[in-house]
């Protein structure tokens, strides 16, 4: 099988065009990237012109991008395509663009050759990559070991699904300067699905649970899609996996790669499943650290002065430190690194605290675990105070119960749930199910009010939605960004001007 860049080689020779499928980021900087190369490109949108300039977050860029030369055809799907394939070598997939949509499926019968701009960037790069993925903490992960590979003097750069393309990464791409940098890419299951030869120098896989069900119709399948970060992968490159989880184990049994794994597990049990190891065992949490054993030599790293909070975090901490040892980062500089390490925005952010109430904005959680994990850790760092916790937006497939059950063992401490955006009467019927006290609200500004006016004294309003942002927001930075305004413009109207 011809690789994408064989392909792409193939095309400019020829004198074909390229078709760009779908106009989101990596749509525009797929386009971009290509068009410089004097590729001709034509990219195909399945809204409409005027839904896109009015909705799409990318409309401002519409002009440049055809003042370029790139052609731009808006209310394209499925056979709809077929006038602008007569002179198309290949069509590069947005991730927004499922496998099963019917624009691909007209592709494929007419034999146009697929591929993925992350896929097509990193083999553009050829030199060494480390592809994150996982349910929850990718961007962490990703960031994290992105930020010690800097502190260890490694060239290294962060890209990927949390928010700058691979393809965007201009300078990497050529070859004299990208060998010399680590491409850090957090890898969503939409960006991963279509890749055929992906094969990273390290992979992470981080947890598997339920997630975008509603794209891939069954968790097997969805961790299928994760599975092909590391299915490529040989002898001499390295798989980081999380030994506590059962399918992520499961779809290490087949990689050819080196293996470190990470976990709670005994020390023996870790062992049996490779000589390089991470251990987060309770003994290790009491003495605040974590404990990595590589080839028989043990290191200890505390994690105790960490702004990183939660047990979720301690598992992306440990993932991250084997990647980073085994890229040659010493311990000393990891120890430091993982100690001045800052959260990022929209997860467990504090947004405002005083002797009166505390508001965080996690606005990130965009699944059922991931809230667990934040009701978890708030529980666990702000002891003995109540909890107002707020859900709401487009909810996806897969049960609630994990979290309610949670809540309602928690009762004393999480007392109310703030049900909010469009899918909260469904939210409310699931809370009614498990005996969870809630409210209703319509949308992000009435439940943020209403959280802030219910939260007793002393207490913590955590935004944590278990859902995705589109019925009201462009994306979760928007919304966290929007639940920030309008806690500010609530705490102003209550207790005066903030600072």
């Amino acid at each position: 099988m011809a690789s994408l860049q064989e392909t792409l080689d193939s095309v400019k020779s020829s004198g074909q065009r390229v078709l760009v499928v779908g106009l989101g980021v990596s749509g525009l900087e797929s386009a971009r990237f290509l068009s410089r190369r004097g590729i001709t490109v034509t990219v195909i949108e399945k809204q409409s012109e005027s839904t896109f300039r009015s909705k799409s977050k990318f409309a401002s860029e519409l002009d440049g991008l055809c003042a370029t030369g790139v052609e731009v055809v808006f209310g394209i799907d499925g056979e709809s395509i077929a006038p602008f394939l007569v002179d198309a070598g290949l069509a590069l997939l947005s991730p927004g663009v499922p496998l099963e949509s019917s624009v691909v499926g007209a592709l494929k019968r007419h034999k146009i050759p697929l591929g993925a701009e992350f896929e097509l960037g990193l083999q553009l790069h050829g030199g060494a990559s480390v592809v994150v993925t996982g349910s929850n903490g990718k961007s962490t992960t990703a960031s994290l070991i992105d930020h010690i590979l800097r502190q260890g003097g490694v060239a290294a750069s962060l890209c990927g699904n949390i928010g700058v393309p691979v393809i965007a990464q201009e300078e990497l791409l050529d070859e004299a300067f990208g060998e010399r940098t680590v491409l850090v890419v957090e890898a969503s299951s939409y960006q991963l699905e279509a890749c055929t030869l992906l094969k990273p120098s390290v992979s992470v896989v981080l947890n598997i649970t339920e997630n975008h069900l509603e794209r891939h119709g069954s968790l097997e399948r969805y961790a299928a899609a994760k599975g092909r970060a590391l299915r490529l992968q040989t002898l001499e490159d390295l798989a980081v996996v999380n030994a506590d989880d059962p399918m992520v184990m499961e779809m290490a049994r087949s990689c050819r790669a080196s293996q470190a794994v990470f976990g709670s597990k005994s020390e023996a049990e870790l062992q049996k499943l490779s000589s390089t190891w991470a251990q987060l065992s309770h003994l290790a949490e009491q003495q605040g650290g974590i404990v990595v054993s590589r080839q028989g030599v043990r290191e200890h790293y505390a994690t105790n002065s960490a702004q990183l909070l939660g047990r979720h975090n301690r598992y992306n901490m440990a993932a991250a430190i084997l990647v980073a040892r085994h890229l040659g980062v010493p311990s000393e500089v990891v120890q430091n690194a993982i100690t001045t390490f800052l959260p990022l925005e929209h997860r467990l952010e504090t947004v405002w605290s005083d002797s009166v109430r505390s508001v965080i904005n996690d606005s990130k959680s965009t699944t059922v675990a991931a809230t667990r994990a934040a009701v978890a850790t708030v529980l666990e760092h702000v002891p003995l105070r109540p909890v107002v916790l707020m859900i709401g937006g487009l909810s996806k497939a897969g049960s609630w119960s994990p979290l309610l059950t949670q809540v309602s063992q928690q009762k004393e401490r999480c007392g109310l749930v703030v049900c909010f955006g469009k899918d909260r009467s469904l939210l409310a019927s699931h809370c009614r199910a498990s005996g969870v006290e809630h409210v209703i609200l319509p949308n992000l500004r009435d439940a943020t009010h209403e959280a802030i006016r219910r939260v007793s004294s002393g207490g913590v309003v955590l935004l944590s939605p278990g859902c995705a942002s589109f019925d009201e927001f462009l994306d979760f930075e928007h919304r966290g960004a929007e639940f920030k305004r309008y806690v500010r413009e609530e705490l102003e109207q209550g207790i005066g001007k903030l600072p």
